[in-house]
């Protein structure tokens, strides 16, 4: 009996392993189905993965990024533009309150952006200390807190100033160029003491001082003229004349003229350095004038027996004709 019920144990145990039943219990089955599990609580050690099996493993989680829904992908691209944009405007900000906004009380008595050097250049008839002074520019002036148009209009109502630039070179050093004005002639007012310089383009810009050069030409006559517009015309005649003499032609350079007067008819009189005589250029027309001029002190400088004839002229007038020079000697020569 017992032999028979070992031999039907045998023949159901092979004909589940034929229909493919498996023989383990039900916890070893849970065993089989948790293998992390298994491997935690049963003493079992996990396999290495290898280089290759972690090099798909990284592959496939990449393809599951791409193949992500479309929606995600627009949100993210549609943020990030924003990111630049915001911390631009936070630095802009930043910059405007540390310059110009209440953190400018703040920094502005910091040491470290206090003025360590000053550095003025372009001077010729000034001086930097003087400049300096007269711009009110000290070292207690702090690079955040000074303003470069305050400064350069104070150095711009100097009479000598033309043209300045300031410039502030971080942390603590301060730039200014400035550019003088180049004196000409002279020029004599009634309204005021003694000359006063004249540029080249015609602008009255400082009165002569003790000490200062007065070896220049000399524009005479114009106090007689009331009217502004008139005394502007005659002006622009004499600086034309003078643009023309700086050609330094040898017979009529500029360093030749000493005085250019004004009658009150308005018309020029011309004096050299060399010569008393006078030479009447009458009204306009100077450049023409001018070029006459040149070609009759060439032929008035010219010797004979030893003597130039230009000893013996009493004066010259350029206006006698259009195409004509009257030359009158002296009743001596």
């Amino acid at each position: 009996m017992k032999n028979k019920n070992l031999f039907e144990k045998i023949k159901s145990l092979c004909l589940k392993k034929s229909n493919g039943e498996s023989s383990l219990s039900t916890l070893s089955k849970r065993f089989k189905q948790q293998p992390c599990y298994r491997a935690k609580h049963l003493g079992a050690q996990a396999r290495k993965k290898s280089l290759r099996e972690k090099w798909q493993a990284k592959k496939g989680s990449n393809r599951q990024k791409s193949i992500s829904p479309v929606c995600k992908i627009k949100g993210k691209q549609s943020r990030r533009p924003l990111r630049p944009a915001v911390l631009l405007g936070v630095f802009l900000i930043c910059g405007y309150l540390l310059v110009t906004g209440p953190l400018k009380i703040l920094y502005g008595n910091w040491n470290y952006f206090r003025i360590n050097e000053i550095e003025i250049s372009g001077c010729l008839m000034t001086t930097p200390n003087t400049l300096r002074k007269f711009a009110d520019i000290s070292y207690e002036m702090n690079m955040l807190t000074l303003d470069p148009e305050a400064i350069e209009g104070r150095l711009l109502s100097h009479p000598w100033i033309a043209k300045a630039e300031i410039r502030r070179i971080w942390p603590d050093r301060l730039a200014v160029t400035i550019r003088e004005y180049r004196p000409n002639a002279l020029i004599v007012q009634a309204e005021e003491e003694g000359f006063n310089y004249l540029d080249r383009k015609g602008k009255i810009f400082a009165a002569v001082t003790s000490g200062q050069d007065l070896d220049f030409p000399v524009i005479t006559g114009l106090d007689a003229f009331n009217t502004r517009e008139e005394k502007e015309r005659l002006l622009k005649e004499a600086t034309s004349f003078l643009q023309l003499a700086e050609r330094n032609n040898p017979n009529l350079p500029a360093q030749n003229i000493s005085e250019i007067h004004f009658n009150r008819d308005g018309e020029l009189i011309l004096y050299l350095v060399e010569q008393p005589f006078p030479i009447y250029f009458g009204k306009g027309d100077i450049k023409r004038k001018y070029y006459q001029l040149r070609k009759v002190l060439e032929v008035l400088y010219r010797k004979r027996q030893g003597k130039s004839i230009i000893g013996n002229v009493a004066y010259i007038r350029m206006d006698y004709q259009d195409d004509k020079v009257l030359v009158i000697r002296s009743s001596t020569g």
